[in-house]
């Protein structure tokens, strides 16, 4: 038989484990509210630099594209203006012509290939617009379309230096406008000086 005091020194050990059962190393609910509370925060931090970062990308790739847009149409109206067909030594020849009709300013001209082709800026709906062979379609080249300063026309022409030229011969067109685009604006200048002008 076992002794009451083995017994005793046997209940002691059990109290003992239970005790430190109790007290195993571990998380408590405070320590792990924390660390899920830390976690938040940077999942946080996280989605915040993640969005800035997204919606900068989304900014560059509309700024891209209103530049290239804003290139490519300056580089085709300049080309067709420097190849026209634009008086010169013969009166009966077809001139560049520079107006405003009340709907906003056009450079009408006679391109290298016959066609007539009419660049207009509609300041109802901020277009920069192109007809070509004088058809109805007009096809939009840049939208949000403002000129440089108030009142200032997108197309000016300026007459040529040498007075040997026919009437209504041009020197030079100059283009100038500015593309808003969320609340950025992009300035666009150009001048195109016409063949058969040597300066």
């Amino acid at each position: 038989m076992r002794k009451l005091s083995d017994i005793m020194a046997t209940n002691k050990q059990l109290q003992k484990q239970r005790l430190s059962a109790r007290y195993r190393p571990g998380l408590s609910i405070i320590e792990i509210l924390i660390a899920l509370s830390i976690a938040a925060l940077l999942l946080t931090a996280t989605a915040v630099a993640f969005d800035a970062a997204f919606r900068n990308y989304q900014s560059n790739c509309d700024m891209t594209t209103t530049s290239v847009s804003c290139r490519n149409s300056l580089y085709q109206m300049t080309s067709t203006i420097r190849s026209a067909w634009n008086g010169g030594d013969d009166p009966n020849s077809p001139v560049i012509d520079v107006y405003d009709d009340g709907t906003g300013d056009k450079c009408s001209l006679v391109d290298a290939d016959g066609r007539d082709v009419i660049y207009w800026h509609k300041t109802a709906t901020r277009q920069l617009q192109v007809s070509i062979d004088g058809g109805v379609n007009w096809y939009v080249m840049v939208d949000d379309v403002y000129p440089i300063s108030v009142d200032e026309p997108v197309f000016t022409a300026v007459a040529p230096d040498n007075p040997g030229f026919s009437e209504g011969t041009l020197g030079k067109v100059i283009i100038r406008f500015k593309v808003q685009h969320n609340g950025t604006s992009y300035p666009i200048t150009a001048t195109a000086v016409p063949r058969n002008i040597i300066y």
